[in-house]
């Protein structure tokens, strides 16, 4: 076990939200890995209106001020995305290395790259290279995210990959058992549901009692009217946000688990999928062909590609034997590099190499 007697803290969105990071915080704050560091978790951001969003912010940053002035200074973990979340992770990041901790930057978000090149002012890039600059190290979430950081911010001190880890999650059935096909995430045009819709169309021409169900919320209207005017809306569901014990069960009986985005970070709903062994399509963007390789742990596309899309999800429904050893691939992969068991001796590793600097 690694102990502090400085005060180390981790700023994020609120565990108890929806989404991607807040289920990474949720998992890192469950561990024992944040008992071992005394770890005090401080509330950046919490869905609501601007005013509230503001209050937040503010009191983040006076719990800041006062756990400094009750102990020294250690370890200061940031929880970092783009557009609003950079904008208060700025202020609390600059703020709290005036308090004298060191900055673990912890880059998520798929589309970072773009927020920086296409809608940062010169301003704001100035502000952007200055906090990962201010940075004692840069977490980001794949080999792509390095070269980026490295390529764009070379004042860096150090920038190191760390995977997010999954859920501990065991169940896994037989492929033979298994039925539907499974979406989870924002329900957006960045994530590919349009694409996914459009696929299905031609899917449900070759099972056509097969059912897909849209996990997550967004633009949940557009997106019926689309089904509407392909036809196959009678065989789409809009779930809404699933909580987790539903999603893992979800995903242990789903025949497929598809997730064709545009930009991605290091998805934590992949992570789940490889874990409940469902059987999984993704495209090849962002830190996805990290964790599966195309034909091995599942089968990747272009981003876009209607048609492959389309074939990949018949074949796996075709096919339960290839179907089947994909999924036992992916859970293997799983195990070995994306479980908690895995994942957080790199955290504690970090953590002890930062406190002894």
């Amino acid at each position: 076990m690694s102990v502090t007697n400085r005060v180390n803290v981790m700023i994020s969105t609120d565990p108890a939200g929806q989404g991607g990071v807040a289920s990474v915080v949720k998992s890192m704050l469950a561990d024992s890995f944040s008992a071992d560091w005394q770890i005090r978790h401080i509330v950046s951001h919490r869905a609501g209106s601007k005013l509230s969003m503001i209050w937040i912010l503010l009191l983040a940053l006076c719990k800041l001020t006062l756990l400094r002035l009750l102990h020294k200074p250690g370890i200061a973990h940031i929880h970092l995305a783009s557009r609003g979340s950079f904008t208060r992770k700025y202020i609390i990041g600059c703020w709290a290395s005036r308090l004298g901790f060191k900055i673990i930057l912890h880059l998520h978000g798929g589309e970072f790259d773009q927020f920086y090149q296409r809608e940062c002012s010169s301003a704001k890039r100035l502000k952007v290279s200055y906090l990962f600059e201010k940075a004692r190290t840069v977490v980001v979430l794949g080999d792509k995210w390095r070269t980026w950081v490295v390529s764009t911010f070379p004042q860096t001190r150090d920038v190191q990959i760390i995977y997010n880890s999954g859920p501990g999650v065991v169940k896994c059935h037989q492929v033979e058992a298994r039925s539907g096909i499974v979406f989870l995430g924002k329900l957006a045009d960045s994530k590919g549901v349009p694409d996914l819709i459009k696929s299905f169309s031609a899917v449900i021409k070759e099972f056509p009692e097969v059912k897909l169900i849209l996990g997550g919320e967004g633009k949940v209207s557009e997106y019926n009217q689309l089904a509407s005017s392909l036809a196959v809306d009678s065989n789409i569901t809009f779930a809404g946000w699933i909580e987790p014990d539903e999603k893992f069960a979800l995903l242990s009986s789903a025949a497929v688990f598809v997730l064709p985005s545009y930009n991605e970070g290091f998805p934590i709903s992949i992570l789940e999928a490889m874990a409940c062994g469902c059987t999984i399509i993704a495209t090849d963007v962002g830190g996805i062909p990290e964790a599966i390789s195309h034909d091995v742990e599942g089968i990747l596309v272009a981003p876009g590609a209607i048609s492959a899309l389309s074939d990949a999800i018949i074949k796996i429904l075709d096919d339960p034997v290839y179907a089947n050893k994909l999924s036992d691939n992916a859970k293997h992969k799983y195990d070995m590099y994306f479980s908690s068991q895995a994942i957080m001796p790199l955290w504690q590793q970090l953590y002890t190499e930062i406190s002894n600097d």
